[in-house]
């Protein structure tokens, strides 16, 4: 009998704690996931902001964004039956989610783990001058 009240003890130890904490971190992880969602949707709305600047000027720049040689649809071994209805193929000389976020108006959430989209968050984020 004294080992029922001994677990009884033990489990309400862990409800009282353990669930606020799990509920906690999940909250948490979440948050961080919305914040780099952002973070990266920011980062797209600058590019295209950047690139509609320099469409502006005599002679765009597009070189700035290419950062893997190779094609998206290369990398990721698209059937060539999708190529027809695909933004990227369509506009190759774009990168590929800036080609989609023109067409599209948003970014897809695949295109937020991609490593081309990645590459260009690394290579082109500036520095915050004070």
């Amino acid at each position: 009998m004294e080992w029922l009240e001994v677990a009884g003890v033990i489990a309400m130890f862990i409800l009282r704690l353990g669930v606020p904490l799990a509920i906690t971190l999940a909250v948490g992880y979440w948050l961080r996931r919305l914040d780099a969602r952002w973070q990266a949707e920011a980062l797209a709305r600058k590019a295209a902001l950047a690139l509609a600047e320099q469409e502006k000027q005599a002679e765009p720049n597009i070189e700035m964004f290419k950062i893997i040689e190779q094609p998206c649809w290369v990398l990721k071994n698209c059937p060539e039956d999708a190529f027809s209805g695909c933004p990227a193929c369509r506009h190759s000389e774009l990168p590929c989610w800036l080609a989609r976020l023109r067409s599209e108006g948003r970014l897809p959430q695949p295109c937020y783990q991609c490593e081309l989209f990645t590459a260009g968050q690394i290579k082109y984020r500036q520095p915050v001058t004070n």
